[in-house]
């Protein structure tokens, strides 16, 4: 399945999302990589290629964590101008739209596209009436993102803090001008 967002006219063209398949599980550990490069080139006496070996490991847990308590997530890869460049993975439940990850590549921060697909995902979560979560590590620079989009900080589990945006009713005039 395929979807389309597009952005803002001042933004990049249309974003596509595609659901992630076993192809792109190189790309899914360079995304990681680039995420986590800084943090691992502080250790002591680690050569490059045993920070990519510790690195990519690190991606395969995570996939299997993501997959073994996520199993009917939507796992998407963000696609732009038929390139990926980033991944969405989103659990949608009862009462909650989850956003499990939401990353992309440092090339394309900073241009509104997470943005744009968080404003997306709250819309959704608005229009079904349900909540929207994610987990932001502490000290993370996204955490203004995700508090300027209405979400308010809860429990914190040691490196992560717990954000939840409420459930907000959509209003008549969006109901009857769909």
């Amino acid at each position: 399945m395929t979807y389309s967002t597009h952005l803002s006219p001042t933004a990049s063209p249309a974003v596509v999302l595609r659901q992630q398949d076993d192809h792109d599980r190189a790309f899914l550990h360079g995304l990681y990589l680039s995420r986590r490069w800084a943090e691992v080139s502080a250790v002591p006496g680690w050569h490059d290629d045993q920070r990519r070996d510790f690195l990519v490991s690190q991606a395969e847990l995570q996939r299997q964590h993501y997959e073994k308590h996520y199993p009917a997530a939507d796992f998407l890869i963000i696609e732009q101008a038929g390139l990926p460049i980033g991944r969405l993975c989103v659990n949608r439940q009862a009462n909650d739209v989850r956003i499990v990850d939401i990353a992309l590549l440092p090339a394309w921060h900073g241009q509104g596209i997470g943005t744009q697909l968080l404003q997306s995902l709250l819309a959704e979560a608005d229009a079904l009436g349900r909540s929207c979560s994610l987990s932001v590590e502490q000290g993370s620079p996204a955490r203004r993102l995700y508090e300027r989009l209405g979400f308010q900080s809860g429990a914190d589990s040691g490196l992560y803090t717990q954000m939840q945006r409420p459930v907000r009713p959509v209003a008549q005039e969006d109901l009857d001008n769909p």
